[in-house]
């Protein structure tokens, strides 16, 4: 009987064990690796007769530092670094109910790493773009905040997504402008769906509150929003006042 007893024990815990097993999540199962990933890109705007800035443009220059998982063995071919992004779209957008021609790539696939391939030709602007001093936060001092949120109303907005591997993650970022004459906003927002509802349905627009996670009226801001969720990424508001014939926005995101 005892036996019988250490018998029936010994299959029961092998049959928990089996089902345990059984549930456990494949993923868990592999080797998981992480590296430091670097995405870099340049999204051209050219406004349109409708815009007070027309016919002038905007560069909203990107470089996002991210952590990368990915299972070893399995898709680090699909790592194509410094051989540009594949897929350019080149199109009519309308932001704010205002059409702009938008020249933007498939920044959005994260599982890869890769550096513009016009982006150097690009950074020879440079030499045309006002120089920043060491200052992490510079106010906007052309006008004030009342009249920023006066001027956003009729504004220009651009989502830059975040790359991550969490459901959940932290970034830093620096946002800065080089047209001393205007201000930007920049908000840490859930998902590309709130670019449409600031200017479209701003009862609804949304945006991580913390300190840190948004600034109002700034040429160069910098803050840390703590988790965001794998959809986030920065809007960046900008009034339809530009004054140079090349406009440039130079975004730096660290997930953390």
């Amino acid at each position: 009987m005892k036996l019988a007893i250490i018998m029936m024990i010994s299959l029961t815990l092998l049959s928990t064990s089996v089902v345990g097993d059984s549930f456990a999540n494949p993923r868990e199962l592999k080797n998981i690796e992480t590296i430091e990933q670097t995405n870099e890109y340049a999204n051209y705007i050219h406004f349109q007769p409708e815009w007070n800035s027309y016919p002038r443009n905007l560069i909203v220059d990107v470089t996002t530092s991210w952590d990368r998982e990915f299972v070893s063995g399995e898709n680090e071919e699909s790592d194509i670094s410094k051989h540009g992004a594949k897929n350019r779209q080149n199109g009519l957008q309308y932001v704010n109910s205002k059409p702009v021609v938008a020249v933007q790539f498939d920044y959005m696939d994260c599982q890869s790493q890769w550096f513009h391939y016009a982006k150097t030709g690009l950074d020879l602007l440079g030499n045309n773009f006002a120089l920043f001093n060491s200052e992490k936060i510079i106010k906007n001092s052309a006008y004030s905040d009342a009249e920023q949120a006066q001027k956003l109303e009729n504004g220009f907005a651009q989502f830059v997504p975040i790359c991550t591997s969490k459901a959940s993650t932290n970034y830093e970022y620096e946002v800065s402008i080089n047209d001393d004459s205007v201000g930007f906003d920049v908000y840490f927002v859930s998902s590309f769906a709130q670019q449409w509802n600031y200017f479209l349905f701003s009862e609804h627009f949304e945006y991580y509150d913390s300190e840190g996670c948004f600034g109002h009226n700034f040429q160069k801001f910098a803050g840390t929003c703590e988790n965001v969720a794998d959809t986030a990424g920065l809007l960046i508001v900008i009034p339809d006042e530009l004054s140079r014939p090349m406009t440039k926005i130079t975004v730096d995101l660290f997930e953390k």
